[in-house]
């Protein structure tokens, strides 16, 4: 099994697993990972990867390490 570190940031953290970092498959693209972890995709405005914000359709190798930024709201 390959382990990919993933953090969910802000209000992510009461839609995902009581623990962070989670710790997930590699070889699946972030939405894939967004699905499973039973999150809405719209909630989630950035994903970094590795420090470098990237897509959701990117296919996640062994070692990297995912924040997931939700979208921000005010007015």
């Amino acid at each position: 099994m390959k382990n990919v570190q993933l953090t969910l940031v802000g209000l992510l953290n009461k839609y995902g697993p009581t623990q962070s970092p989670v710790t997930v498959e590699a070889g699946q693209t972030v939405l894939e990972i967004i699905k499973d972890l039973g999150l809405d995709p719209d909630l989630v405005a950035i994903v970094m990867v590795n420090g470098r914000q990237t897509f959701k359709s990117y296919r996640l190798q062994e070692g990297d390490r995912v924040k997931l930024v939700p979208v921000v709201g005010g007015g």
